[in-house]
């Protein structure tokens, strides 16, 4: 399930580390709309969180002066497995027609839900819509990439973790075969962490395919990173079974 919801920005300015901003907003929108939602995921420090999104902004130029010229408008993309946070993000939203982001001000324009359609096969190629992240056992803030001595496990424990949290899964195993990706570095929280960007293929069992979709990939997944889309191809028809929209 997914929504995608629109913003006009008041300054066509916000600072490279703009996701705060937005992490920031979600979860003013979940606590706005069900305080105890809000509990069972901001309460405690390293709760999985159940989603993930992505920004864009038509109008972005990098500046050079610690900010992105970002011009106007803002689409913000949010993913996840779950309907009831997915009813709380778009009733918490829609309660906050105006947030300040930083010295700036989003208004929200519009919102809607988008169809989700279920995997069933067992690979899928996919596009990140935003950075994906994976670190390393015993060392949080150092972030690997594809090649890296190191990547492949911290991968796999990402998606096993996710599975065995959402899916009951404790043994979800999968694999990872790149296409075309390169390395993206972005700040965050005061500091610079790398990931990557592009095309890649995963196969694994359709339940996890259709949770990483979801949920999104690799770490920091609810601070706006590892959020995917599918690739298109010919034969894509064969891959789905179709779900009814959701109705508020």
């Amino acid at each position: 399930m997914r929504l995608r919801v629109v913003y006009s920005l008041h300054s066509d300015r916000l600072p490279v580390e703009y996701r705060r901003g937005f992490a920031s907003l979600l979860k003013e929108a979940i606590k706005q709309s069900d305080p105890l939602c809000f509990q069972r995921y901001y309460s405690r420090l390293h709760v999985l969180k159940p989603f993930t999104f992505s920004l864009f902004f038509p109008g972005l130029t990098p500046v050079g002066d610690g900010d992105f010229r970002v011009g106007t408008k803002a689409i913000l993309h949010i993913s996840s497995n779950s309907r009831e946070l997915i009813s709380c993000l778009y009733n918490g939203l829609r309660s906050l027609p105006q947030f300040p982001l930083f010295h700036n001000t989003a208004t929200l324009q519009s919102i809607f839900l988008t169809p989700f359609r279920a995997m069933t096969v067992s690979h899928a190629r996919f596009k990140t819509m935003a950075p994906v992240l994976v670190n390393t056992k015993g060392d949080p803030n150092h972030y690997l990439l594809p090649g890296d001595k190191g990547f492949e496990e911290g991968f796999r424990f990402s998606v096993r973790e996710i599975a065995r949290t959402f899916l009951n899964m404790p043994d979800a195993p999968i694999d990872f075969c790149p296409l075309d990706i390169h390395r993206k570095v972005v700040r965050h929280y005061n500091m610079h962490m790398q990931g990557f960007v592009g095309v890649f293929e995963l196969q694994g069992q359709p339940e996890v395919l259709n949770l990483v979709y979801q949920v999104g990939l690799g770490v920091r997944r609810s601070q706006g990173f590892g959020m995917l889309e599918l690739v298109p191809t010919p034969s894509r028809e064969k891959l789905y079974k179709g779900e009814g929209d959701i109705h508020e």
